[in-house]
């Protein structure tokens, strides 16, 4: 917990320290699949909303750190959606909104003019920062379709083409490089920087299928040990112990890779070829 001495107080409060504070607990919570009814997440999910809930914008904000943060918004609105089951509140709502409206996917150049929003560099580079891209993504997946407006699905679809512009995790000029250092270790839990897995667990959720996936799924089908398992491979210092030791089989990620490989494996013949020739 920050203590008022701290520069970062009050702004990250609940934020900071990187994956010990509020937010982070919260994720690895949901990550885990905890249960949705305990009545010990209401009380934080409440607080994190609350502090970091700009009425003026209308989306979550760390004041004027790197405003507005897609990523932020993303895990927030992910936390709403899980922990409430579907219903999400009007806040994170609104928060779906701005992004659909304003969130930019530059890849390499400045496709439109900046605005007043999304104007800073850590975030809005001539290459967006590509976990805001995927974090909003997630939690607008978690949002039952039933309720997504027009604006929320275009949102989603944006953070689709542009994740499979970039073959889940590979340079989008450079098909045969990783784009991000360490995106292609498999790491739990997944708090700002995941993994690859994520982004495909994610895109079968959404039920996402094109050829675009097809390395990373390559990828994933490599990694897996000759007892059936997949290793964590890369560990997240918070808090909290990571979840396993890192190079030895992971049940938490060994359960979610294979659920990625059964939906695509099913889906048709296709994709089923295609998996033959890289078993």
């Amino acid at each position: 917990m920050l203590s008022p001495s701290d520069k970062y107080y009050p702004a990250c409060l609940h934020y900071a320290p990187k994956y010990k504070a509020t937010l982070w607990v919260l994720i690895l919570l949901a990550d885990l699949e905890a249960d949705r009814d305990d009545p010990r997440t209401v009380r934080p999910l409440k607080i994190i909303k609350e502090h970091f809930y700009d009425s003026a914008a209308h989306i979550y904000s760390l004041k004027d750190d790197h405003f507005p943060i897609p990523c932020l918004n993303g895990n927030i609105i992910y936390l709403d959606a899980y922990f409430n089951k579907g219903a999400v509140s009007r806040e994170s709502l609104a928060a779906a909104r701005f992004f659909s409206r304003h969130q930019r996917f530059d890849d390499g150049e400045y496709t439109v003019p900046a605005s007043e929003y999304c104007s800073n560099k850590s975030c809005y580079g001539k290459h967006s920062c590509y976990w805001g891209i995927v974090k909003l993504f997630k939690g607008l997946s978690f949002i039952p379709e039933s309720v997504r407006t027009d604006s929320m699905k275009d949102l989603l679809g944006n953070c689709v083409q542009y994740i499979l512009l970039h073959n889940v995790c590979y340079r989008s000029h450079d098909k045969n490089r990783i784009m991000i250092n360490k995106i292609d270790r498999l790491t739990f839990p997944n708090m700002y920087q995941s993994d690859f897995l994520e982004i495909l667990w994610l895109l079968s959720r959404e039920k996402i299928k094109s050829e675009k996936i097809y390395p990373a799924l390559a990828l994933l089908k490599s990694k897996r040990k000759t007892d059936g398992n997949w290793n964590l491979e890369r560990k997240i210092n918070n808090l909290i112990t990571s979840i396993g030791k890192v190079n030895q089989p992971n049940q938490i990620i060994s359960r979610r890779a294979a659920q990625v490989l059964d939906y695509y494996d099913s889906q048709d013949v296709l994709f089923s070829r295609h998996f033959s020739k890289i078993t």
